[in-house]
């Protein structure tokens, strides 16, 4: 036979005293005497006492719920920013729902509607497109619903912003090629949509910067023009053998992430050209799977659960006390992890 729910009510029956004494006791408000307190607390975990938090939301207006939208979990990035996100959610009592947008930024509005129809407190979202979903942003803003944006943002929209800082990456990585003495480097990007998120714009600005210190005007970008396909590890692949295929050369590759390093390399080993002694390679992210593929892949590591954990900590902070601080955009310092694909000294201390 199923054991009743145990109630406050159970509880102040059990006790021997008032429902308003047990509310008090668990909620540790008004006064009440330090034995009782305890003695109701004891019987509460004795008879296996689980808040109803369904009413308690109905009660405060709050579901102690965030919703997290991210364009999709199949690589390591997101995985590691829902678990910092989690983190921080569970320490504070609070549930994550979590959906995908898979880069379609009508997807991502009916995704933020039901989260909001289902009545989460606030919003954490990488979103699909820079602008298409801008007006709409706007009318979140006005509704005071709290949202922060994780890794790319909506130029010009005031809103709490958390990412790793893009462009330095990108200036670590193609500044490290240049010393290394590499001097045709190529910036390897993804498919169409994903070029325009401000964190692959922000890679390649940091790209240009390096290039341009050491007086080399030319940029070369591998990928826009073809067909967009996933995985991104295909697409860059057909990016540099359709590149090498016409004739081009290249001493050096900047990818945009470690899927697309991944790819590029498959398509130079291919060709006969050994990494890194004919080209090296960096890549972005330092995904867990980066210092097991051959070679293992130098690459720019972001801090992803912090990235998690500081957005989840800004909502909360945004849930609990409103708009009353100014707007924060938090940047993150990213890290070079040396490994074999540049040609560098090997170095064991990661990120």
């Amino acid at each position: 036979m199923n054991r009743p729910r145990a109630d406050m009510d159970m509880i102040a029956r059990e006790v021997g005293v008032s429902k308003t004494t047990v509310y008090r006791a668990l909620h540790n408000k008004g006064r009440i005497h330090p034995q009782t307190r305890e003695h109701i607390l004891r019987v509460a975990q004795e008879l296996g006492y689980r808040p109803n938090l369904v009413a308690r939301s109905l009660r405060i207006q709050k579901t102690s719920t965030i919703g997290l939208v991210v364009i999709g979990l199949t690589g390591w990035f997101y995985s590691h920013i829902l678990e910092g996100v989690d983190g921080v959610a569970q320490a504070n009592q609070y549930g994550v729902l979590l959906a995908c947008s898979y880069g379609y930024p009508e997807r991502e509005r009916e995704i933020i509607q039901m989260l909001l129809d289902k009545r989460v407190d606030g919003l954490i979202v990488a979103p699909a497109d820079p602008e298409e979903n801008r007006d709409f942003y706007e009318e979140l803003l006005a509704l005071q619903v709290p949202v922060v944006l994780i890794d790319r943002y909506i130029p010009g929209l005031p809103v709490d912003f958390v990412a790793t800082n893009n462009e330095l990456g990108g200036y670590l990585a193609t500044r490290h090629l240049l010393q290394l003495g590499r001097r045709q480097i190529v910036f390897v990007s993804n498919g169409s949509r994903e070029r325009r998120a401000t964190s692959v714009i922000g890679r390649f600005t940091g790209y240009q910067r390096a290039l341009a210190e050491f007086n080399i005007c030319q940029t070369i970008e591998l990928g826009p023009g073809l067909p967009d396909i996933l995985p991104e590890e295909e697409y860059a692949y057909n990016a540099v053998s359709h590149y090498l295929d016409q004739g081009g050369t290249m001493d050096g590759v900047f990818a945009v992430n470690d899927d697309v390093a991944y790819g590029a390399i498959r398509a130079l080993q291919a060709r006969g050209i050994r990494v890194p002694d004919d080209v090296s390679v960096v890549g972005f992210d330092n995904q867990d799977t980066a210092k097991f593929f051959l070679p293992p892949l130098t690459t720019v590591a972001q801090p992803m659960r912090e990235i998690g954990q500081q957005a989840a900590a800004l909502l909360l902070e945004r849930i609990h006390k409103g708009r009353s601080t100014p707007q924060q955009q938090i940047l993150l310092a990213p890290q070079l992890v040396v490994r074999q694909s540049c040609g560098a000294q090997y170095q064991t201390n990661e990120a």
